[in-house]
């Protein structure tokens, strides 16, 4: 007689609970490694699927570990669209970094020269970098943008700033949505910078503002509208384009703090923001490169 034949029983598949498990404990994994500095990943995105539920079991999770949840809160950089059940944990590049610093001081610069009757508005007026928002509504969950400016009453910051890259760039409009109807139109003004990879010298800006329309069934309806969609700020030689963002004083802060008569002018001229990219450009250069300064002063000892 053939030996009898002995069939394995199936395999259980995971049940929901523990493929959510298994799923934050990567995402964790993922942030310690960032943490103590054993993540090899050299993209500036990297993105996870995330239900709502998942989402919310990572900050718990999070949170009962005091360490890491202060590494999170100070050091890294994401956003949870619960819209695609998505999370994004961003590594911002220097020269992602080097810009932002130099728009931040163009505008705070702007801001100490206001004078008269609106100086002390605008001395109340702090840029914040990239700490946490958090919407109003759960839809709109928590994103941590490149910077941001808030008046010292303001639950909200009035002007954000992104900084976009190929991977981040899809989801621009989708920041802009998330930050002006999660603030229910506190946020006034989303600036969002799109600056190519070293291959191309194009840059662009796209604006956001919040707007009332009335939608298909004859109801208000409060929307993120984009005011300006890429607007070239350099072209592909390297050359300004034209133009300017003007914003008011009054968009600093929500319209219940900022009265219609603070109309003083914070302008970025187009050529004035290609300057600074180039400015950012030529700092980070420099960056882990033997040259300048240093390398003088070490060749002066020997």
């Amino acid at each position: 007689m053939p030996p009898e034949t002995q069939s394995s029983p199936p395999l259980t598949p995971p049940t929901k609970d523990e493929r959510d498990s298994s799923l934050v404990s990567r995402v964790i994994e993922h942030i310690k490694n960032r943490r103590e500095g054993r993540d090899l990943t050299t993209s500036p995105w990297v993105a996870y699927s995330l239900s709502l539920q998942e989402y919310q079991e990572l900050q718990l999770e999070l949170e009962r570990d005091e360490s890491l949840w202060g590494f999170v809160q100070e050091k890294l950089r994401y956003d949870y669209f619960s819209s695609a059940s998505r999370l994004v944990i961003r590594r911002p590049t220097a020269l992602h970094e080097q810009y932002i610093i130099n728009i931040v001081e163009e505008i705070q610069a702007q801001l100490i020269s206001v004078r008269d009757n609106s100086a002390d508005f605008a001395s109340k007026i702090r840029s914040r970098g990239p700490a946490s928002i958090k919407s109003l509504d759960e839809e709109y969950t928590t994103h941590d943008p490149d910077a941001q400016f808030r008046h010292l009453n303001a639950s909200f910051p009035g002007v954000v700033i992104e900084i976009s890259y190929s991977q981040k760039r899809k989801d621009l409009g989708r920041l802009a949505n998330d930050y002006i109807l999660g603030s229910e139109s506190d946020i006034q003004v989303v600036l969002g910078l799109d600056i190519e990879d070293k291959t191309s010298k194009v840059a662009t800006i796209s604006v956001w503002r919040p707007n009332i329309i009335t939608n298909s069934v004859g109801k208000k309806e409060r929307i993120a509208q984009l005011i300006a969609a890429n607007h070239v700020l350099r072209d592909t030689n390297g050359n300004p384009g034209t133009g300017a963002l003007l914003l008011r004083l009054r968009d600093f802060a929500p319209a219940a703090l900022a009265g219609a008569d603070l109309r003083d002018p914070i302008i970025l001229s187009v050529r004035k923001l290609c300057s600074l990219l180039d400015d950012a450009e030529y700092a980070v250069s420099f960056v882990g490169r033997p040259i300048g300064i240093r390398a003088n002063a070490v060749a002066s000892f020997l």
